[in-house]
């Protein structure tokens, strides 16, 4: 960097030499206006260039005090850095300290994880050794389990074997025994078919009985209607007493009372059409009671009875009309 004064000669040359000046001499020798005119324009731009030369140098000096300011700055930040270049030297020395540390560091972990890698390299042999000890020991007792097992298995189908060989002969038996079943199914069948031949005869002789018994047992149908909670003598010696009906179910209750052996038969949810029978002599023939009609208040029916007994009870032959009725064990 060059000095001031360098500068000055350098960046800045007043024109003094493109002004024209003239002797004394010569403005005396020329009395003319119009040397007197171009006298003084001379002169004036004379002192015009000396002004200009003034205000240069003003300009000049200003320059240069600011160029010299700004010097003085300059080298004043430049002290501030040297200070903060040897700052930084200091922490480049620290960091190289550090990173020396760190390779050391780098070295020692290299040699700790190689000796790891020889650890670990030695300890896998001893595992892949001792898997394999142990992996032949299970082979050898999973193998000796096997033999066990398909011993065991072979004895079973042996046994399975023996037991259907067993089964074919017990087959064998049964199907004797089938067919001899069989041949006595067959004579069951015919040994039936003569007893359902011969029952059929009976059967038939018995309906001839029955029908003789029929026209022997001949009945009388008495007629009756009984009002609720009221005793109604239907024949001689039998009375029916209606305590309830059920008009929805067809059904009735209450009692028949035989007089001559004062005997209450109790009658509970009887149903229409199903006769109640009693026997309300002691020679063992049987009266039948059947409602054939029940109403919210009352009752309507009629009773069997036997046309000897009817006919000595003159009080029924109003309602009564004669039916035939069939004897116990008929078909």
């Amino acid at each position: 960097m060059g000095s001031v004064k360098e500068k000055w000669s350098v960046e800045y040359t007043p024109p003094i030499a493109e002004t024209e000046i003239n002797s004394f001499e010569e403005w005396e020798s020329d009395q003319s206006i119009d040397s007197l005119i171009y006298h003084r324009r001379g002169t004036a731009g004379l002192w015009t260039a000396l002004a200009v030369i003034a205000v240069a140098m003003v300009v000049a000096a200003a320059y240069g005090y600011s160029v010299v300011s700004q010097h003085n700055t300059e080298l004043t930040r430049l002290s501030g850095r040297m200070s903060s270049l040897t700052e930084l030297s200091d922490r480049a020395d620290s960091l190289e300290t550090r990173f020396n540390d760190y390779n050391a560091k780098q070295s020692s972990l290299t040699a700790q994880v190689q000796q790891m890698d020889t650890d670990w390299k030695s300890g896998m042999d001893d595992l892949r050794l001792h898997a394999a000890v142990l992996v032949g020991s299970a082979r050898q007792q999973v193998n000796s389990e096997l033999n066990l097992r398909a011993a065991a298995l072979n004895a079973h189908i042996a046994e399975i074997v023996s037991r259907q060989q067993a089964d074919q002969v017990l087959i064998a038996q049964l199907e004797r025994e089938l067919a001899g079943t069989r041949q006595e199914l067959v004579s069951a069948k015919a040994a039936y078919t003569r007893e359902l031949a011969a029952l059929r005869h009976q059967q038939a002789v018995s309906q001839q009985e029955v029908d003789s018994l029929n026209n022997v047992l001949s009945t009388d149908q008495v007629d009756f209607e009984v009002a609720k909670n009221r005793d109604e003598e239907i024949v001689q010696g039998v009375s029916l007493h209606l305590s309830g009906t059920d008009l929805a179910h067809q059904k009735f209750r209450g009692w028949i009372w035989v007089a001559g052996s004062r005997r209450r038969i109790w009658v509970h949810n009887q149903p229409v059409e199903l006769p109640v029978a009693f026997y309300p002599k002691p020679d063992g023939v049987a009266y039948e009671l059947v409602v054939t009609k029940v109403g919210p208040e009352d009752v309507a029916g009629y009773l069997l009875v036997p046309s000897n007994a009817n006919s000595q009870q003159q009080d029924m032959a109003a309602n009564s009309k004669p039916t035939t009725r069939f004897a116990e064990g008929t078909f």
